[in-house]
């Protein structure tokens, strides 16, 4: 038996440091770019070691997300129900977009995989992930609208998914590659450089006035 745990711990170790080195490569190169043979020569590990882990490159990389996902979350749900802070439309968006910019990956993991889940994935895992999803999105939602009335649970599921899609069409304005920060940099066409946390503040606290003034107007019917 102890042996059989000492197993564990050791494959939930090397899983992590799997999950470590896939997010520092993430960090330096796109997703097409990154090979399971760069994860594994990174390492000092047999390709084929990396498959009895993950049995695809994007079953990692969703490993990753869900690993990163689960902690913003975690984080959110945490402000807001331990009452320390007043809670505003203000302080919310304030607080989201410090949280998002604080961790480059989750963008652009985000804005990486969500294609992904619909071309590569297998069935099951892909309708896994969402469900994943859509618990949390229910959870973190009734917290929303406990910590921030007039707002239902649907108003707080609705806020957190608009702020998912935000997320994801965000890196794609911001997250410039070399050419097109060139084409940035002419003169006349300094509109498409976007601060990925501003537009993400302002975006979140836009969506949520309004989810909160239409929650309002039902109140008065």
């Amino acid at each position: 038996m102890a042996k059989r745990a000492a197993g564990e711990l050791e494959k939930g170790a090397r899983r992590t440091e799997i999950l470590v080195r896939a997010d520092a490569l993430f960090r330096e190169k796109d997703y097409d770019e990154i090979r399971m043979s760069d994860l594994s020569a990174g390492l000092g590990l047999a390709k084929g070691t990396l498959y009895l882990y993950f049995p695809s490159k994007e079953a990692l990389f969703f490993a990753l997300l869900d690993e990163r996902l689960g902690a913003l979350i975690a984080k959110l749900d945490g402000w807001l129900t331990e009452g320390t802070v007043a809670v505003t439309v203000e302080s919310l968006a304030e607080g989201i977009a410090s949280a998002v910019a604080a961790d480059p990956v989750l963008p652009r993991l985000l804005a990486a995989m969500h294609p992904v889940l619909e071309r590569k994935l297998p069935f099951a895992e892909a309708l896994a992930f969402k469900k994943r999803l859509a618990a949390t999105l229910a959870a973190s939602g009734e917290s929303l609208a406990r910590a921030l009335p007039p707002l239902e649970s649907a108003d707080g599921r609705a806020f957190l998914l608009y702020i998912y899609a935000q997320m994801v069409g965000l890196v794609s304005l911001t997250d410039l590659s070399p050419f097109v920060r060139r084409i940035a940099a002419e003169p006349g066409l300094e509109v498409f450089k976007l601060d990925f946390k501003i537009a993400l503040r302002e975006s979140a606290r836009a969506l949520l006035a309004g989810l909160v003034e239409s929650a309002r107007m039902r109140g008065k019917r």
